[in-house]
């Protein structure tokens, strides 16, 4: 082969790839022409005021809404703390839906009438379940508080020897023991209801603390809020060594050795999924629990305790597995209507 057909060949393929990406190029352009414009969406925000959570939860949900389901966010923050007009900017730009972040938020918007679609996001534990109890037409929600399952599945994941869980109930909240009791026993786990009243500043909780198990779940703030009290008996539970499982990342520093949460994206996400099934007309939950949860272990309490060597990513596959078993079988779940 003579030196120019060698040096032709060469120059013959560059000359082929170029004109492929340049095919490729008209291609993709022409794909772009005819893509359908994103359907604009127009959302109301109402909440006190602007956080990094907030601000997190609403990229994840403009970014699902356009990624997924090619609609365009148009939203309009409005902050009931500082704009005394709140209440006719919810409705003034007709919206499509309204948002509403954190149950004080909720609260406020109950001070109004509205034919505009309403979700709730960022829910408390018992605003979620008077929700659920008295379902509101048009309001939909999602709590970021754990279900009860999660809770117990995580201390089953810790294979405590003859492990007996407990949790406490307040007289507004002893309709959750038979839920913990069913899901104790479906487990193999014994249950023991820590009964308490918040008004005698945790007295009667450090009393029962060594006689009542070997877990203890703090599944809200419903109970205890966050304070001197709380973190007196996060003491007082790892002096009898017994393992705190809460409900937020902020009680890690309180003494709980593992807590169970959602990000702000995540329930973004979901909210992004949960209007589009409204809109095509295929909701079957209006009121939800996370779908995706992070673990978060406090390592210096879980060292003390002997439980240096769990992993974040070992307890959440355990969880799962635990839950996908939980759901074939139908036993025990928590359920929303």
């Amino acid at each position: 082969m003579s030196a120019t057909r060698k040096t032709f060949l060469p120059v013959k393929v560059m000359g082929m790839v170029f004109m492929l990406i340049y095919l490729l190029g008209l291609s993709s352009q022409a794909q772009a022409e005819h893509a359908p414009e994103p359907e604009v969406v127009k959302i109301n925000v109402l909440s006190a005021f602007s956080t990094t959570q907030e601000r997190e939860l609403l990229h994840s949900l403009r970014q699902t809404l356009l990624e997924q389901f090619n609609m365009k966010a148009d939203e309009q923050l409005i902050f009931w703390q500082r704009q005394d007009n709140w209440k006719q900017l919810l409705e003034k730009n007709q919206p499509d839906f309204i948002i509403v972040i954190g149950s004080q938020s909720f609260n406020k918007l109950q001070q109004v009438e509205l034919n505009t679609p309403v979700l709730a996001l960022m829910l408390s534990k018992s605003t979620f379940e008077s929700l659920q109890a008295s379902p509101q037409d048009n309001v939909y929600a999602i709590t970021h508080s754990q279900p009860i399952e999660r809770f117990v599945q995580l201390a089953k994941s810790l294979n405590v020897y003859q492990a007996q869980i407990g949790s406490f109930i307040s007289p507004q909240t002893k309709h959750n023991i038979q839920a913990f009791e069913q899901l104790a026993s479906f487990y193999n786990l014994a249950y023991s209801p820590v009964m308490v009243e918040p008004k005698l500043n945790g007295r009667d909780a450090l009393r029962q603390l060594s006689l009542c198990c070997s877990v203890i779940i703090l599944e809200s703030d419903d109970v205890f809020r966050p304070g001197k009290v709380r973190k007196s008996i996060m003491v007082n539970a790892y002096r009898e060594r017994i393992i705190v499982i809460a409900h937020a990342e902020s009680v890690l520093k309180e003494g709980a050795m593992l807590t169970l949460f959602t990000q702000p994206y995540d329930i973004g996400a979901q909210a992004a999924n949960l209007y589009h099934a409204l809109e095509e007309g295929s909701l079957t939950q209006p009121y939800q629990y996370p779908d995706q949860f992070a673990i978060g272990i406090n390592r210096k309490i879980a060292r003390l305790l002997g439980y240096d060597d769990l992993t974040v990513g070992g307890l959440m596959q355990k969880v799962e597995t635990l839950d996908f078993i939980q759901s074939a079988i139908g036993n025990g779940k928590s359920t929303t209507p």
